[in-house]
């Protein structure tokens, strides 16, 4: 049995065959279609998400666990004989899930005698669930939970994601942007880069005519951060946006800058409720926070639709 046990949430947009390699346990963030209530990779997966997401007009419904949710995980893995748990989850600026966490941890901390410690990533999909693998790693090697701690604070530090959607509509209808701002960015076509603060908060960085021009600047700022920091690794992010992927291909093809590309993944119900059909991404932290045990991970993480 590893030292500790890691728990995250949904949001973390990891494949169940990933989650089972390297023993995480899940506690999923619920997705609301009309009067249909889903639990996020039980009841409906990314792929059938972005399906549905297609046409309809008004928005899904994303909802944090319950405590009892939690309750039931951490209980659950006191009972197996864990005594330490390390609970990651989604930036608390985005949802209430990581608040609800930390009080079902104290609450079962205190009546068990376990430590439990509840990380905000300050992140959202597989920023959040890199912190949980590279976490994860440590664990198997037979480190510690602060050893843990000190490494997903390290990437949580020096991390950066950038999502550029496809329009504005997702934003609008969720009120997070404008509709002048969707109707002005739709007639121009002006892409709008967003990323996410180190409080974990949705920011605007840059606007840009044409896809091509946007992901081109995010592969420039990624560049930029590997200037600052040194070699990095990186994830491309998507939701079936295939053209400006290529985009982005043609984009690091010309970059000397020292990235490397593990993976491509799909951006989960979380966010792609908000970023809309068609937007892509780059996640990249420096290659020295790094377990190379996850350099294979593109056979769980790459897209097989």
């Amino acid at each position: 049995m590893d030292q500790f046990a890691i728990v995250i949430d949904s949001a973390a947009d990891l494949p169940a065959p990933l989650i089972e390699k390297y023993g995480l346990r899940v506690v999923p963030l619920h997705v609301t279609f009309g009067t249909t209530e889903y639990s996020d990779g039980v009841d409906i997966e990314i792929a059938e998400f972005l399906d549905r997401l297609e046409g309809i007009d008004e928005l899904p419904i994303t909802s944090q666990p319950a405590p009892a949710d939690f309750l039931a995980v951490y209980n659950g893995l006191i009972d197996e004989g864990y005594t330490q748990i390390l609970s990651i989850h989604l930036s608390a600026a985005l949802s209430g899930t990581c608040e609800c966490a930390r009080g079902a941890a104290a609450y079962v901390a205190n009546g068990r005698g376990a430590r439990i410690e509840v990380f905000d990533s300050c992140a959202a999909t597989v920023e959040q669930g890199a912190m949980a693998l590279e976490a994860a790693c440590i664990a198997r090697a037979g480190g510690t939970l602060d050893d843990a701690l000190r490494r997903i604070e390290d990437i949580r530090r020096t991390s950066r994601i950038y999502f550029i959607p496809d329009t504005l509509d997702n934003l609008v209808k969720g009120g997070r942007a404008s509709k002048f701002q969707g109707m002005a960015t739709s007639l121009l076509n002006i892409k709008i880069e967003v990323s996410l603060t180190e409080t974990g908060a949705i920011e605007a960085l840059h606007k840009a005519k044409g896809m091509k021009n946007a992901v081109t600047h995010i592969v420039k700022l990624m560049a930029e951060q590997a200037g600052e920091m040194g070699p990095l690794v990186f994830y491309k992010l998507h939701t079936k946006a295939y053209k400006a992927l290529e985009y982005m291909d043609a984009a690091l093809e010309r970059t000397e800058a020292p990235l490397r590309c593990l993976t491509v993944a799909t951006i989960g119900p979380t966010i792609a409720t908000h970023v809309g059909l068609g937007a892509v991404g780059l996640f990249a932290y420096p290659e020295e926070y790094h377990n190379p045990e996850l350099d294979g991970i593109a056979e769980y993480l790459t897209p097989k639709f």
